[in-house]
């Protein structure tokens, strides 16, 4: 539907997180005494942080322009026509959601890192609290054409990513899922991603 309400949390404020990396592998010799395999997956993990947050509040964006699109007077849509943002947040929030996806696959690779270096367990945690809905439309996303070539897409499902009438989650072919669970994971994932970005051997057992 074309949204009339923003409930979606701003994001943008959080912080970069390639940055902070780059100052300790320069100056701190973070990837020093890592192992190649831990140093290579913690640098995708924070690259992947960042796009994620990117996607997300590009997402976000997209929202707004279009409430503020339906606040337009008709007169003014008359002589400049109508914008319909919706098309670009259906790509923006399905690059999100893979790239959330592809960061869940580095949670559990990293947790299990021989070089002593812990997680956050509440944190830890508390992710795995709220992937089953990601995890989900993002497979439905993925397979969607096995869904249409099974008849398995009700006539009345989307097809593809849609804002639902409460205007507080999206939903594809029968799933759905929160924009507060979305925007909850992405903030813990980048509490994750702070500590990650600081990592070194020396330190890691007081991140537990």
């Amino acid at each position: 539907m074309i949204p009339t309400q923003l409930k979606i949390e701003d994001l943008s404020d959080l912080e970069k997180l390639q940055p902070t990396l780059v100052l300790n592998l320069v100056f701190a010799g973070g990837d020093r005494d890592l192992s190649r395999r831990t140093a290579l997956n913690r640098r995708i993990y924070i690259r992947l942080l960042d796009k994620a947050v990117d996607e997300y509040t590009q997402a976000r964006e997209l929202i707004v322009a279009q409430i503020a699109e339906g606040q337009r007077s008709t007169e003014e849509m008359t002589q400049t026509g109508r914008y319909i943002y919706m098309f670009k947040f259906v790509d923006h929030m399905e690059n999100c959601i893979s790239t959330v996806r592809r960061i869940l696959r580095f949670v559990e690779i990293l947790k299990g890192n021989q070089d002593g270096l812990a997680f956050p367990r509440t944190v830890r945690k508390y992710i795995e609290s709220l992937t089953t809905p990601i995890i989900d439309v993002r497979n439905i996303i993925e397979h969607m054409d096995e869904q249409i070539q099974n008849d398995t897409i009700q006539d009345d499902e989307p097809i593809m990513l849609e804002i639902t009438g409460s205007q507080d989650e999206i939903g594809i072919a029968g799933q759905s899922l929160k924009f507060s669970t979305l925007s909850t994971l992405i903030k813990q994932l980048h509490v994750l991603g702070q500590n990650m970005a600081a990592w070194r051997t020396e330190c890691g057992s007081n991140l537990a």
